[in-house]
């Protein structure tokens, strides 16, 4: 089969990249033609060139020169020469930044709110094309931006009792038909599909859609304006059982059509980002997006992230130009390569550490827009395929995390090529019967294990003033849903996504010292505090209080009816029982009292130096215990500390020897 290319031609001038490219049609990015007229035989299949892809857009103009800023994505070479919203950045805006600040900064800058993502922390600005790069770099330099990102423009994936049930051949390897026998899906299982929107009076969907968007127009509007979103909704969902057209991997889950993008079939990572949120709060559990390449996309990753957070699975294809990619492996979502019937890789199924599994991606007979079925072939399909058994797992036991559906699926794949995960293929060709049997066998264990969480930077009792930077490290085994700031013992602001970073303006505090404390909580409710960061505010434009601040998941420190700085009286400690030198053999009960002369704050209390539990205390005098579990602490002395903190940070610690038989 002869699949045209893009004449592409690189030259550099000086240290600038430019790129040109000679287009001979314009098609969604990754994507196969799809096969036409197959029947029986692939040898027959010739060249529907209604839906050709070469990662490419057809565009009368020269691709815009490489920025001499330097955009973290534009590491990735394939992400690199992508086309991109030439008037609009993208900035992920800290934690903590207050409104007026960001208005200002705004101004300043020369840039214009288009649109907002609070969820994601996230501005679209308008700039002037001649000014882009100028305007990337002063965000980026500003202390109120995390980051800075082009909107990069995205193709969608193809190339180019049911009437046609046995042409549906895909479904054999992956044991769909007998994964049925346990589960069709569930119709509280709602599956999202972010594409070229969904022909809203297809025969074989028209019955499982709810009410959809448009994240590119920003309306209702989700009708198909290429064809592409029809073919995918029915590889993962379509009407089955009808005596009609074709069957879904999903007998019975409900279709979220949204539309992300414009009418040539391009979607720009603002419009993804929005349509993943937007399918979020309408209580979509799986998300499919068949765009590439995305894997180096931090606003969209991002964004799956957020879907993460909220309990759903975001699955994304590979994309279709046979090339290696050089993005990272990430949890955050599950991207999926395509394999033809021989298990064999498809030629144009793209590789790299990224990929996590595969699914059969060619020759696939789905709903096509005209009310019409045919087949597909690309990476756009073995994304949904495999999305679709992701709902049948989840109708096993709605109440998994996506860790555990995620593990499932990499768990029982069939692993192909080279032992192991490798770049082709994964972890494997997914497996719905293995899957959905091992589901039913799965009982999560509750956990109980807090996060580790760490401030670092910036130091204890550093010098600070205007607006800082705080930088937090948290770990949890499962998956973290946020790290909290908090200021002198007051919730300040919300981080959801690594790395957690926030924008602290010091005026706003009185000068002395003020006490940092990051809290990290994870998608099961455990939760730990890291030990407190002093700084010490100078050039305070504060004289009594502590304003509260705006900006995206943020309220302002607490208030206070004195300078934290008039306290300078550490507080005080001690141990109620047991004795020190006491012998203990399994769980041992420790009580501790403490006090201050103006106000207390928490207490830590620490085995050996390792943190057991932090709590919160308040008054002048406060009663505290902690149970030790020493069964499984190896013989010998073993070092018991209570720490204790008052509101203006000061600190005192005691500690006792126990004797573990």
């Amino acid at each position: 089969m002869h699949v045209p290319k893009a004449n592409c031609h690189r030259f550099a001038r000086g240290s600038i990249l430019f790129t040109t490219a000679v287009m001979g049609g314009s098609w969604l990015a990754g994507c196969v033609p799809p096969l036409t007229d197959m029947g029986d035989d692939a040898d027959d299949a010739v060249v529907d060139d209604s839906l050709v892809d070469d990662g490419f857009v057809e565009d009368d103009t020269l691709l815009s020169p490489a920025s001499f800023f330097a955009f973290e994505e534009d590491d990735d070479p394939e992400i690199a020469v992508l086309p991109f919203v030439e008037d609009e950045l993208l900035a992920r805006i800290l934690p903590g930044a207050k409104a007026e600040e960001l208005d200002a900064s705004y101004v300043e800058i020369g840039v214009t709110v288009v649109e907002e993502l609070p969820e994601l922390d996230t501005v679209a600005l308008r700039v002037s094309r001649d000014r882009f790069e100028d305007a990337a770099a002063a965000l980026s330099a500003n202390a109120l931006f995390e980051s800075v990102h082009k909107s990069y423009l995205y193709d969608a994936e193809a190339l180019p009792d049911d009437v046609d049930f046995d042409r549906q051949d895909h479904f054999v390897p992956i044991g769909v038909d007998l994964a049925w026998e346990v589960t069709t899906g569930s119709e509280d299982m709602i599956i999202a599909i972010l594409d070229t929107g969904v022909e809203p009076d297809h025969p074989d969907l028209e019955g499982k859609l709810l009410d959809g968007w448009n994240s590119y127009d920003k309306n209702d509007d989700f009708d198909d304006v290429l064809g592409h979103g029809t073919s995918v909704a029915g590889s993962a969902a379509a009407m089955t059982n009808n005596d009609d057209g074709v069957a879904g991997v999903c007998w019975d889950n409900p279709i979220l059509p949204v539309r992300v993008s414009d009418d040539k079939g391009r979607a720009a990572s603002k419009d993804i980002a929005s349509g993943i949120v937007w399918a979020i709060r309408r209580g979509a559990k799986v998300i499919n997006v068949s765009f590439a390449p995305l894997g180096s996309d931090r606003t969209v990753l991002a964004a799956t992230q957020y879907a993460r957070n909220n309990g759903a699975l975001v699955f994304i294809s590979t994309g279709n130009n046979g090339k290696s990619y050089r993005a990272r492996k990430t949890d955050q979502a599950i991207f999926v390569g395509a394999v033809d019937d021989p298990d064999k890789l498809a030629a144009f199924s793209n590789t790299g550490n990224f990929v996590d599994l595969v699914a059969p991606g060619v020759g696939i007979y789905t709903t096509r827009r005209g009310k019409i079925y045919g087949p597909v072939s690309g990476t756009s399909f073995a994304s949904p395929i495999t999305a679709g058994v992701a709902a049948l797992v989840w109708s096993v036991n709605p109440d998994f995390r996506p860790a555990t559906v995620q593990n499932l699926l990499l768990d029982t794949a069939d692993d192909l090529g080279a032992r192991g995960r490798d770049k082709k293929y994964g972890v494997g060709r997914v497996n719905a019967e293995a899957a959905v049997l091992a589901a039913l066998d799965i009982v999560e264990e509750p956990d109980t294990k807090s996060p580790s969480v760490d401030i670092l930077d910036p130091d204890d009792r550093d010098k600070v003033s205007r607006t800082i930077n705080i930088s937090v490290a948290a770990f949890d085994a499962d998956e973290l849903a946020d790290v909290v700031l908090m200021v002198d013992g007051a919730a300040f602001a919300t981080d959801t996504s690594k790395p957690f970073k926030f924008a602290l303006n010091t005026r706003d505090l009185t000068n002395g010292t003020h006490t940092l404390i990051a809290q990290a909580t994870d998608l099961s409710g455990n939760s730990q505090r890291s030990s407190r960061v002093r700084i010490v505010v100078s050039g305070s434009r504060s004289s009594g209080g502590n304003s509260g601040s705006g900006g995206s998941n943020s309220s302002g420190p607490s208030s206070t009816t004195e300078p934290a700085s008039a306290d300078t009286v550490p507080p005080s400690a001690s141990f109620v029982f047991p004795a020190d030198g006491t012998r203990v053999f399994t769980s041992v009960g420790v009580q501790g009292t403490v006090s201050d002369d103006v106000e207390l704050e928490s207490v830590e209390w620490l085995v050996d130096g390792v943190r057991q539990s932090v709590m919160d205390v308040s008054g002048k005098a406060a009663t505290v215990n902690l149970l030790w579990d020493a069964s499984a602490t190896p013989s010998g002395n073993h070092v018991v500390t209570l720490r204790v903190f008052d509101l203006a940070g000061n600190e005192v610690s005691s500690s006792l020897s126990l004797l573990k038989e």
